[in-house]
């Protein structure tokens, strides 16, 4: 039987380790992809060893991807499994930081398929001393003799990693709620980072679960369901906050077809307390 490679992709936003894990498959079709919703999870599933490369997110509660990093390199039998560094940080600081403590790579937020492609290639041929088109054909199904197995991936499955559904807290349905509106404290100009570029963005409507805004047409148009972030800085503090997100919604800001303007919505998919507290500046919440 040919070799598997098994991959871990931590993150504590479902959306997000969906993006990572097809992204993945795109490529790699045959290689066993696992999910962990946070650090602590990530912790269990790496003790039990077997994996070949961590694809890790480095904002998450309880337990961050920096701590999930030094933890590994204090780890005798994790010490040199590869590990790639994902987040909305893109400044050098937090490069060398990553880089420094042992990770093998890093990418920032929002990605394409290409460059995560290009990152997960790199440390793996590197880590496992072949070259490219040798783990083309490792992440193929070629070799593989179980098509149980085979039919699982191409279904999103997780072959060899069931207990998912147990595990993932983040993926079950929430509670209800009462509903909340959300009332703008003031004009708010942010900036909404995608693979394409970068667009300054007013904002009109904005809560914890979106934003509603309106850009200038840039000249790569961003697509829907593309992964996406929005930058913000508040003056008083100088706080700055980058929230994970996907584009929901693109309409022309004008009943025009030449319009210069676009009116944008947001679905934010990050859950970590510090950057709800600091977009919370933003807004009240009263019932609605």
């Amino acid at each position: 039987m040919t070799e598997k490679v098994h991959v871990l992709i931590v993150d504590d936003a479902s959306f997000t380790r969906d993006l990572v894990k097809k992204g993945v498959r795109a490529g790699y079709p045959g290689f066993v992809v696992h999910e962990a919703a946070n650090g602590r999870q990530a912790q269990n599933k790496l003790t039990a060893g077997g994996f070949d490369l961590v694809l890790c997110d480095w904002e998450m509660p309880e337990l961050s991807g920096l701590e999930v990093l030094e933890w590994m390199r204090q780890d005798e039998s994790l010490a040199t499994v590869p590990f790639v560094m994902i987040t909305s940080r893109g400044d050098r600081e937090h490069v060398v930081q990553a880089v420094e403590r042992g990770a093998t790579n890093y990418i920032v937020k929002p990605f394409t398929n290409e460059k995560l492609l290009d990152v997960v290639t790199r440390a793996l041929t590197r880590s496992k001393g072949i070259s490219a088109r040798a783990l083309k054909k490792l992440g193929s199904f070629e070799g593989h003799s179980s098509a149980g197995e085979s039919a699982s991936l191409l279904a999103g499955g997780l072959s060899g990693d069931l207990s998912i559904a147990e595990t993932i807290q983040a993926d079950a349905p929430a509670p209800a709620r009462r509903r909340k509106r959300a009332v703008p404290r003031e004009k708010i100009v942010g900036q909404i980072r995608y693979a394409g570029g970068i667009m300054a963005c007013l904002v009109k409507e904005i809560d914890l679960q979106q934003l509603i805004g309106i850009t200038k047409r840039p000249e790569s148009m961003p697509g829907l369901l593309e992964q996406a972030t929005f930058d913000f800085t508040t003056e008083d503090d100088d706080r700055t906050s980058r929230v994970n997100a996907y584009i929901y919604a693109l309409q022309a800001g004008e009943k025009r077809q030449d319009t210069d303007f676009l009116k944008i919505t947001l679905r934010f998919v990050d859950d970590d307390p510090d950057k709800q507290d600091h977009l919370m500046h933003y807004f009240e919440t009263i019932d609605g």
